[in-house]
């Protein structure tokens, strides 16, 4: 079978002069690494940081939107490590993790208007940020929280580099938003949770500074990644010794410590995924362990299934899982031990990006009742990595997109079956993006998105569709590659449009 490679649509799409510049000078004068991220939500928002400089552009066409200068209480000026968005009381921006010379400052950026507008002193070296909740106070919205986390406005999960775990009050109901980086509040930090959290948080709110729940004490082990499960309430906490740990924001206990398969190497990514109509509340949540820059070549997916007591849809629509029962691994794919062809020896892989897609029937397709909670009949998780060869000028860039259904229809194997690939996977598909870097070369990918929307598999060449119809290869999607000179966009097409519908 063909290998499936993608399209470029678009010629590079540079950022303004103005924004290249502003990066690169730290690049050269402090040595600092220039990082870019696609932000997760729905605004279209593209984030590049340089040292304490930060760049937001358009994801779609490069625009400068926003830019900040990060200010340091010391000589040497901050070093952004963490950037991830948030919204809040119809605002729009990011929460920005800071490194100092000592310490970190966790800063509330509005992108409206281009400002800090409040800023927390945290201890240690933040590795990474993730919002719980936007909002606070004991309403229907907060009742998943544990009774201590509704006392408080807008919860934000940050940890460090020497594994603390805090869970930070951002005082949202203060409306007074005239703090900047320098002058940054104090942490009210406590270890064991308390009966009297109103008062105690007046308290500490009158004194000018912030309530925080340590969740971990410091451990001395770096936590490499952190997400926040809605459907499951449960914070997803990857450390880099490849242990990875869920815990409940409910209970605010740790419901699941384990190192994966990969042993020690780093947990550098984890993405949540749901199957169609599972009987047995099971849903499933991707550890990705990779090396990234540092020295090995270890790139490997983990698949963990994690089985409920309950599923339930909540008055907002939500949908929850309740009373884990199980967690273990159940799927495993090493992107660098040969899966897949490759002129030469591998010297490093590193991961992209990840995401998961879903669609959701409409609900005229439905028969069941219309407060039963729904299940996506589309669940995909995309996977972007790259490649460096020994002896090659540039690197090769694959798309891997992973369907949980057809992964179920293939009953469910704990890895490729012997003499299965990559491109000949039922539920598996690959691309190529050699074009993207024959296109691109000299410059570096950062990051590349799929668009949601555009993800779908056209017509079936016949009625009914032949079961090759249903395997992920026959995806049509279109993405954007986010580089350190601008934004590119390419389409990557399924097997039944580039073989003229001949299976």
């Amino acid at each position: 079978m063909q290998n499936l490679r993608a399209q470029v649509t678009s010629g590079l799409l540079p950022f303004p002069e103005v924004t290249v510049q502003a990066l690169g000078e730290d690049e050269i004068t402090l040595e600092s690494v220039l990082r870019g991220k696609f932000a997760a939500g729905k605004n279209g928002l593209a984030c590049l940081a340089c040292g304490p400089q930060l760049e937001v552009v358009n994801s779609m066409t490069g625009e400068r939107l926003s830019a900040y200068r990060f200010s340091g209480v010391g000589e040497q000026p901050p070093v952004v490590l963490a950037v991830k968005e948030f919204s809040w009381q119809k605002r729009t921006g990011f929460l920005i993790g800071l490194e100092e010379t000592e310490g970190s400052v966790l800063c509330l950026y509005d992108l409206g208007i281009s400002k800090v507008v409040k800023a927390v002193v945290l201890p240690g070296r933040v590795t990474a940020i993730e919002p719980i909740i936007n909002h606070g106070g004991a309403s229907a919205s907060t009742q998943h929280l544990h009774p201590s986390l509704r006392w408080l406005f807008g919860v934000a999960a940050v940890v460090t580099d020497v594994g603390q775990i805090l869970l930070i009050d951002l005082c949202l109901d203060d409306l007074s938003y005239n703090q900047n980086e320098v002058d940054a509040s104090d942490l009210e930090v406590l270890t064991g949770v308390p009966a009297e959290v109103p008062h105690i948080r007046d308290s500490v709110m009158r004194e000018g500074r912030h309530l925080c729940f340590q969740l971990v004490s410091p451990t001395g082990t770096a936590i490499s990644t952190l997400s926040y499960i809605s459907r499951t309430n449960q914070l997803a906490v990857g450390f880099s010794d490849g242990y990875l740990a869920l815990w409940n924001m409910k209970s605010m206990k740790r419901e699941y410590y384990i190192q994966l398969e990969s042993g020690r190497v780093p947990v550098y990514a984890v993405t949540f995924q749901e199957p169609e109509n599972d009987p047995r509340n099971c849903c499933y949540l991707w550890a990705v362990q990779s090396t990234q820059d540092s020295e090995g070549d270890v790139l490997s997916l983990h698949l963990l299934q994690l089985a409920f007591g309950d599923r339930k849809c909540l008055a907002s629509g939500q949908i929850l899982y309740e009373g884990l029962e199980y967690c273990e691994e159940r799927y495993t794919l090493d992107l660098t031990g040969g899966m897949f062809p490759l002129r030469g020896q591998t010297s490093n892989t590193k991961l992209l990006g990840c995401q998961s897609i879903e669609k959701f029937r409409s609900h005229g397709d439905r028969e069941e009742g219309m407060n039963e909670a729904l299940s996506p009949d589309t669940s995909v998780s995309v996977f972007t990595w790259q490649v460096n060869i020994y002896g090659q000028g540039r690197p090769s860039i694959y798309l891997g997109l992973f369907d949980i259904n057809r992964w179920y229809h293939a009953q469910m194997p704990d890895s490729l079956r012997s003499g299965e690939h990559l491109h000949n996977c039922s539920y598996f598909a690959l691309w190529s993006l050699e074009s993207v870097v024959s296109r691109t070369s000299p410059h570096d990918i950062l990051d590349i998105l799929v668009h949601e929307r555009s993800l779908n598999r056209g017509f079936p060449p016949s009625y009914p569709p032949p079961e090759q119809f249903f395997n992920p290869s026959t995806y049509n999607f279109e993405a954007t590659c986010l580089l350190n000179s601008g934004v590119l966009h390419v389409t990557c097409t399924g097997f039944q449009k580039e073989v003229g519908n001949k299976w």
